[in-house]
């Protein structure tokens, strides 16, 4: 236990170390000065409609992992489930050095219920893989737009290899959850769009109006990028820069937006203290 301790206190240090580092980098080719003043410019009301994109997503999202939680029996009800996922978003954003956020539903849910760690462990496993394959299958789709005709049947052969793949992987391992597989993945694939709209409308908030494909490219990867650093800060920001030296797009807008991304899902991961400070209390769906 000791060493499993460490272990993620050494690998959640490096990831904070990771994101320091690539902003350090970031903010010596654009000052946060620069950032700052685009900052003040920005339109509120494109910024309001983009955090109700952003929660939007989050509710979705818990909605998803309601229907693995099921597979198993677990049938939580969704206030409790709500209250749980942004509980665990604010261990995720605001806690980096202590227990994780899928950790701590794990551990909450296995001492309120009885249920089975594995179980719970394998329903959050295969909720994130879920998410991971819409965001592979979404920047392969707006790739399209970017590469010539003759690209396009490549681009859909792979998208149809990585379904094919990701849902033989699940019915071999994890076969409890290939009866809600479709419909999950259905589900991840509305909830990255809501993430996009959500960065499109940061980004008309700073007053863009095109280059939103290689844009949405770049924020979809930098979705997966984000596994190396904390809460994707850093990561998301370098990513935009490096993509402006071979784009046309401005790379202080696009940093800036990236950053105000980032602070709308802080504010957010925030409501989890309400459930943390009030105790949670965890209860069953009705039957």
């Amino acid at each position: 236990m000791e060493k499993t301790k460490l272990k993620k206190l050494l690998i959640n240090t490096a990831k904070i170390l990771v994101s320091i580092v690539l902003l350090y980098f970031v903010f010596k080719k654009i000052p946060f000065k620069d950032v700052a003043q685009l900052w003040s410019t920005v339109n509120v009301f494109y910024i309001i409609l983009a955090a109700f994109f952003f929660l939007a997503s989050q509710v979705l999202s818990t909605k998803r992992l309601e229907f693995y939680l099921d597979s198993n029996n677990f049938n939580l009800n969704f206030k409790s489930n709500l209250e749980l996922y942004f509980l665990g978003m604010f261990y995720n954003f605001f806690i980096p050095g202590g227990i994780g956020g899928d950790a701590y539903k794990v551990y909450i849910l296995n001492k309120k219920f009885g249920w089975s760690a594995k179980k719970i462990t394998s329903a959050l496993f295969n909720d994130r893989l879920s998410g991971l394959l819409a965001i592979c299958v979404l920047i392969l789709c707006f790739s399209a737009f970017l590469f010539e005709v003759q690209w396009v049947l490549l681009i859909i052969g792979l998208i149809i290899l990585g379904i094919g793949f990701t849902y033989f992987l699940t019915k071999k391992i994890f076969s409890t959850y290939t009866e809600i597989f479709f419909k999950t993945f259905a589900i991840s694939i509305i909830i990255q769009l809501l993430q996009v709209i959500c960065f499109f409308l940061i980004m008309k908030s700073l007053g863009v109006h095109d280059n939103f494909t290689i844009y949405t490219v770049t924020f979809l990867g930098s979705s997966i990028l984000s596994l190396i650093s904390f809460a994707g800060i850093g990561v998301r920001e370098m990513l935009f820069l490096q993509a402006s030296k071979y784009f046309e797009f401005n790379a202080s807008i696009s940093v800036s937006a990236s950053l105000l991304f980032t602070v709308i899902t802080a504010f957010f991961s925030l409501f989890g203290i309400i459930f943390q400070l009030r105790k949670l209390n965890l209860n069953l769906r009705e039957k």
